[in-house]
């Protein structure tokens, strides 16, 4: 296989072989390419699953949301950790692409094909990484050296990469370095959504509502059964020809065997495929529109839950390869995503939390008012005493019988 071809070499460039019947699966197996045939009986690829509006509404909400969660850059310092400006490839990453562009590429690659690609982009005299180019995952074929560092072939060249060239973000995986398709591994979960929407896609177009068999009592040829149907056809298929009275002659009799959308349980299979698209990305299903079991009680609920358990494992997987990566982040500096503003409650919730946290005292009123998009005020920086408000470190003022002298 390809991957192996490049796991055999240390060196930057390899001799281009002819391409091999499994080297081709291996790389449809790793790319939008992947197509796999379904116990439902249908097709399933990255485009297919795009196609299912559950799947798609789900990956625009996860792609989006982390493109455009604020991301800063910290150092740990003696006296704390502080915030620094950020560097200049996430400030423009690209000539053609801003950061929320290439986080967007890189969730989809993650979403699809289970890994997250860019090329570092150097200054010439420095060496120093200023840029992060997006690269299609499709595009990107990985192997592992013999010393255990990653290797990549972009397009099939023969030119091969490593780390030093390509920031490599894996998604869930077997051995912590390459991410698992996870359309090839949810193919027939997908493939029976897709089966319901291809099953309701040609109920409504073939349905005539009195779906049944015309049988007459005579024999016929085939011909006259052909004419007999498509004068049948021409009459009641198609919904515009929907409940329209049925005229037999000759004897013909129409027998109702087919079901409708309830009897056939259309519906509730297309609902349950919506839950099943849910479950494997991991967020609640009113972010997908179903709303089913959601109430007013616990739809604050579910959307805190969504960020938890949906964009916070992503945000993580995605610093941790980030800061890991010592020509990005150096010795004491580290990125972090800022999921505060997307976990607020309701503003009496809010507010109350911030009055106890600067009474705490742990929060300055500036840090709250921060967080509500508000300009800082003067003196708003220092944290108060919870006993009188009063600057910490502050001497308190001498009591006599009880109160202050």
């Amino acid at each position: 296989m390809l991957a192996d071809r490049i796991n055999a070499r240390k060196d930057a460039v390899r001799t281009v072989d002819p391409v091999t019947m499994e080297e081709f699966d291996a790389i449809l197996g790793s790319s939008t390419g992947y197509s796999a045939t379904t116990k439902a009986g249908t097709s399933v690829s990255a485009k297919r699953a795009l196609g299912l509006s559950a799947w798609y509404s789900g990956v625009r909400y996860l792609s989006e949301v982390m493109a455009g969660l604020p991301v800063h850059r910290y150092r740990d310092t003696p006296t704390g950790r502080k915030r620094v400006a950020s560097p200049p490839w996430m400030k423009r990453p690209d000539v053609e692409r801003p950061w929320y562009s290439l986080i967007e590429l890189i969730m989809m690659g993650l979403l699809h094909q289970g890994n997250g690609h860019a090329f570092k982009l150097r200054e010439a005299s420095t060496g120093q990484v200023v840029g992060l180019r997006g690269v299609q995952s499709e595009r990107v074929t990985g192997g592992t050296a013999p010393d255990g560092t990653k290797r990549f072939a972009i397009d099939r060249n023969e030119n091969l990469f490593t780390t030093r060239e390509i920031l490599h973000v894996p998604g869930l995986s077997y051995n912590g370095q390459y991410g698992l398709n996870p359309i090839q591994y949810s193919a027939d979960v997908l493939g029976a959504a897709a089966a319901t929407d291809d099953y309701a896609s040609r109920f409504f177009s073939n349905s005539t509502n009195l779906g049944g068999v015309i049988s007459v009592e005579h024999a016929m040829s085939e011909p006259q059964a052909a004419a007999l149907k498509a004068e049948w056809e021409a009459f009641h298929k198609g919904i515009l020809n929907s409940h329209r009275t049925g005229v037999l002659s000759k004897g013909a009799r129409y027998d109702r065997v087919t079901l409708d959308a309830a009897s056939s349980q259309l519906l509730e299979s297309r609902s349950y495929g919506v839950l099943e698209v849910a479950r494997l990305l991991r967020l609640p299903p009113h972010k997908l529109y179903e709303l089913t079991n959601a109430t007013f009680s616990n739809i604050e609920h579910q959307s805190i839950e969504a960020i938890t358990d949906g964009i916070q494992p992503w945000c993580e997987r995605i610093e941790s390869c980030i800061n890991y990566d010592p020509d990005l982040t150096p010795e004491g500096t580290f990125i972090k995503f800022e999921l505060e503003g997307r976990l607020r409650g309701d503003t009496a919730s809010r507010y109350q939390s911030y009055t106890a946290a600067i009474g705490g005292p742990w929060m300055a009123p500036n840090e709250a008012r921060i967080l509500e998009d508000r300009p800082p005020i003067p003196g708003g920086d220092v944290v108060l005493s919870p006993l009188n408000m009063q600057p910490v470190g502050a001497e308190r003022p001498a009591t006599t019988g009880g109160q202050p002298s």
